[in-house]
């Protein structure tokens, strides 16, 4: 009943042998594979990420770059801008000075020199009182002084008596004598 089975020869117990060992070669060289595919996976991921991370800096040094370039360009132009308005100022207001002295001494009134020169109202008090024209009337208040004697009071007595006590009404001013106001000979004389 039970044949026996003819005993294998040695040829196909080394072939059955080296099939086996074929396979568990594959089988090794396979795990061997996926570990080393698995670990080159990690180290690339590793890398990306330290990529994104310089990316990441290199994106912002370029907008620190980018913003720090613009201020230093406004900068240049405001530099420029002055440097080109300094000189211009400080030669147009010598300018205006210099006009404003030829016209106080040509007898221009302070409201002209305001106007056309671009002084303060106290810069050309000032210059009318160096410079003013000896042709006034003597009659007319001092043209740096026409602002004050229309605002002041009617009464004709001066600034500390005003303070100091009440006065009775004054007389009239004594007339002009042509001198210039503040000048040293109306003080001694």
């Amino acid at each position: 009943m039970f044949e026996i089975l003819p005993s294998p020869s040695l040829e196909i117990v080394l072939i059955a042998g080296r099939a086996a060992l074929l396979i568990g070669a594959f089988w090794v060289f396979a795990l061997a594979f996926i570990r080393w595919r698995r670990a080159d996976e990690r180290s690339t991921q590793r890398l990306h990420t330290q990529l994104e991370r310089a990316f990441a800096e290199v994106r912002s040094l370029h907008e620190t770059v980018a913003v720090m370039s613009a201020r230093l360009e406004s900068m240049s132009e405001r530099a420029e801008v002055g440097a080109r308005l300094a000189p211009a100022g400080a030669v147009g207001a010598q300018r205006g000075y210099d006009l404003a002295a030829r016209l106080a001494k040509n007898g221009s009134d302070i409201d002209d020199l305001i106007e056309s020169c671009g002084l303060t109202r106290h810069e050309a008090e000032l210059l009318t009182r160096l410079h003013g024209g000896k042709q006034r009337e003597a009659s007319a208040p001092p043209s740096w002084n026409k602002r004050a004697a229309a605002n002041a009071p009617q009464s004709q007595t001066s600034w500390p008596a005003q303070h100091t006590a009440p006065a009775p009404q004054a007389a009239p001013p004594p007339p002009p004598t042509g001198r210039k106001r503040g000048s040293l000979v109306s003080v001694v004389g």
